[in-house]
């Protein structure tokens, strides 16, 4: 199996696994916030989240079913996503004077998609343009 679809189950299961986990009782706390919380009182989850997150992982599914093109192109799409996510959230907290440490902590996951993604697909580039 190559790295990529490797990867693609990784992060599938993963977003269904995120959205799955919150259902259970004590997962996510309520903030003062309508529509987002702390899941296990770090990380803020918001409806959007969940949505993005529950479309990660729809996503992915189709493409492990359409094959290795629907795989690299679903690590393309979602790989860009996180990486600008992660972008955006690190600068603002930058910009809020966020201390350094919690800041990359709570980007953690997504940077962490991020570099993933980043390494299978050139791990998947590297291997086509070896073999013309």
């Amino acid at each position: 199996m190559k790295i990529s679809k490797y990867v693609a189950v990784f992060l599938t299961a993963l977003f269904i696994g995120i959205v799955a986990i919150e259902r259970f009782p004590g997962v996510l706390t309520v903030t003062d916030v309508p529509y987002e919380w702390l899941m296990f009182g770090l990380f803020k989850i918001s409806l959007l989240d969940d949505i993005t997150h529950g479309l990660s992982g729809l996503m992915g599914v189709i493409a492990l079913l359409k094959g290795y093109r629907w795989t690299v192109k679903y690590l393309m799409l979602i790989g860009g996503y996180y990486a600008l996510d992660a972008t955006f959230f690190v600068l603002n907290g930058f910009a809020t004077h966020q201390p350094i440490v919690e800041n990359l902590s709570l980007n953690a996951p997504h940077i962490g998609i991020t570099f993933l993604i980043a390494i299978a697909l050139y791990c998947s580039v590297k291997r086509i343009e070896l073999n013309p």
